[in-house]
């Protein structure tokens, strides 16, 4: 594998290991029908809130993520033949109770391409639990707290690779990641239908060790065979909504993501050039944005588009993503 493996493998990781957005549900903080501002959620971040006893949504995202290169040790750009992978996913989220919800996201990548070469595939399965620790309408200016939790099941292709396949058959990063976040929500009105709603929200992942055989999600080759130990991940999101509109909205993510080093054990194997195989990443770092405008029919029903990319990194990817999503809530 080369430095392509590099780079698909940090947009596959990217993409599992975010909790993606979902429809805020500003009805319970604004009572009055006449003043509820109307939010879809900012294209990364997860909601501010939990959605409340025995209620659901659904939302549906459409993305396709073009990779252009990467970033090596010293910030500088790795150019490499796009890659593009595009998918559905489907994003359904139910109340248990007033402070806890739960939402499963199965994703398909219905046609990955790259130099004449395509596939399809199911990716890894995220599995989330939401819990409301401070509402955001508990204080006047103290925002409100959540606490969520992501369990990733590797359902996606991680290894056997065909490297005729230029890595569109990689849709996977095979290991079962556990993801706790700390979200801090608040909602400021500002004038007429013109709201500020802001989201902080920190996170850390324990990726469990993989048992890896030959071309794989963390590199490799022929006759690899062992386990790798991937590197732990802390990220940080700062995103924002601004309503111009009650129907119109400005949305805005900042996104810093740290990755620790891999660590491998076993042995190595060796790549078509009859050297030896590397295994596992070094460590690296992002900074992206997500700007995004949605179109709010009303408090339920809601679309959003935008594009999620790179702007710097260090032994990471680069790539444009571009997302539509429609989202309904009952």
């Amino acid at each position: 594998m080369n430095t392509r493996t590099f780079i698909i493998s940090g947009l596959l990781f990217a993409t599992c290991s975010f909790p993606l957005t979902a429809v805020e549900d500003t009805a319970l903080l604004f009572p009055n029908p006449k003043e509820t501002p109307w939010f879809t959620g900012p294209l990364r971040a997860p909601s501010g809130t939990v959605i409340g006893q025995g209620r659901y949504s659904i939302q549906t995202y459409l993305s396709t993520d073009v990779v252009t290169g990467g970033y090596n040790s010293h910030w500088k750009t790795v150019s490499s033949p796009n890659l593009y992978y595009n998918s559905v996913l489907l994003q359904a989220r139910y109340g248990v109770t007033d402070f806890m919800d739960i939402m499963i996201s199965p994703q398909v990548y219905y046609y990955n391409y790259c130099q004449s070469q395509s596939s399809t595939g199911f990716g890894d399965l995220p599995l989330e639990l939401d819990f409301q620790l401070i509402r955001p309408d508990r204080f006047e200016w103290f925002p409100g707290v959540k606490l969520g939790i992501i369990e990733i099941f590797p359902t996606g292709k991680y290894q056997k690779l065909n490297l005729k396949k230029k890595l569109t058959d990689l849709t996977g990063e095979g290991s079962f990641s556990t993801t706790p976040y700390l979200l801090f929500y608040k909602i400021y009105h500002l004038s007429g239908h013109h709201y500020l709603s802001t989201i902080a929200c920190i996170q850390y992942t324990y990726a469990a060790p993989v048992h890896v055989k030959g071309h794989n999600y963390y590199r490799g080759g022929k006759r690899t065979r062992g386990k790798v130990y991937p590197g732990n991940e802390v990220l940080g999101i700062l995103s924002f909504e601004y309503s111009f509109t009650r129907n119109w909205v400005f949305a805005l993510d900042n996104i810093y993501e740290h990755n620790d080093k891999d660590r491998f054990r076993g042995k190595q194997g060796f790549t078509k050039h009859r050297t030896k195989a590397k295994v596992g990443y070094p460590s690296s770092e992002s900074l992206s944005f997500a700007p995004a405008i949605e179109y709010n029919f009303n408090q339920k029903l809601g679309i959003i588009t935008g594009v999620w990319f790179t702007a710097a990194g260090r032994n990471t990817l680069k790539f444009y993503n571009g997302l539509f999503s429609f989202v309904a809530q009952y």
